[in-house]
C-alpha cells in the first residue's frame, strides 16, 4: 500500500501599508475680555456681552451697536 504524503504548501502573505504623514496644526486665539455690545430692533433694544447670544440676534436681524 502506498502512502501518498500531503504536501504542505505555506503562503507567506505580506501586506504593506503607506501611513501619510498628517500634520495638525493648532491655532489659538487669545482668550478677549467680553465687551458688552447693544443690539437693536424695531426700537427694541437688549445689551448682551455672549458672543453666542450677539450671534443669535444678528441672525434675527438685530443690528449691533458697540
Amino acid at each position: 500500500m502506498a502512502r501518498k504524503k500531503a504536501e504542505e504548501t505555506t503562503e507567506e502573505v505580506v501586506n504593506t501599508q503607506e501611513v501619510a504623514e498628517e500634520t495638525t496644526e493648532e491655532v489659538v486665539k487669545p482668550v478677549s475680555t467680553k465687551k458688552s455690545v447693544t443690539v437693536t430692533k424695531g426700537g427694541v433694544s437688549f445689551t448682551l456681552s455672549d458672543p453666542i447670544m450677539i450671534s443669535a440676534f444678528e441672525n434675527q436681524g438685530y443690528e449691533v451697536e458697540e
